[in-house]
């Protein structure tokens, strides 16, 4: 199975300012996962750390709807969305949750500081801008949709 790890603030929202990445937005970013054949997709994102704490304190919480709502446009099938994404348990060591036997992919603007931290240094290093990609949290995101058309659209394992 086809599958993309996506971080959220850096990737999908720049960094700067806490809005969705322009070149991802009116839906672009979900445009580019399909048609790059992705069946599944996990967030990394560090709210799931915040979702964490809410149920600790005994609230509910739609992780998965304020994860759309968040990305602000970069989704646009809110349905597609809720039956395709699943979020990664441990949000601080993300990288341990990496299915390997599948068809996976990354997308963070801070891969390596994970693979590093988990001690995958050199799984960083033999797929940097290949199967993981480092974006720019500063920036429009089209480097995501290039990444995604050249890489994940048309390499295979």
């Amino acid at each position: 199975m086809k599958t993309l790890y996506f971080d959220i603030d850096g990737t999908v929202l720049d960094i700067g300012f806490g809005q969705p990445k322009s070149a991802l937005t009116n839906g672009r970013f979900e445009t580019a996962i399909r048609r790059a054949g992705f069946q599944k997709l996990i967030c990394v994102g560090s709210i799931i750390s915040v979702f964490h704490l809410a149920h600790e304190l005994g609230r509910s919480v739609d992780e998965v709807g304020a994860i759309f709502n968040l990305c602000g446009g970069s989704f646009s099938d809110e349905f597609w969305f809720r039956q395709t994404v699943q979020l990664v348990p441990d949000p601080k060591h993300r990288t341990q949750h990496i299915n390997f036997a599948e068809d996976w992919w990354y997308v963070d603007d801070m891969a390596e500081e994970y693979f590093k931290l988990d001690k995958m240094e050199e799984l960083f290093a033999n797929h940097k801008d290949k199967r993981v990609f480092t974006p720019t949290p500063i920036g429009d995101g089209q480097d995501i949709l290039n990444w995604l058309f050249n890489k994940a659209l048309f390499l295979n394992k």
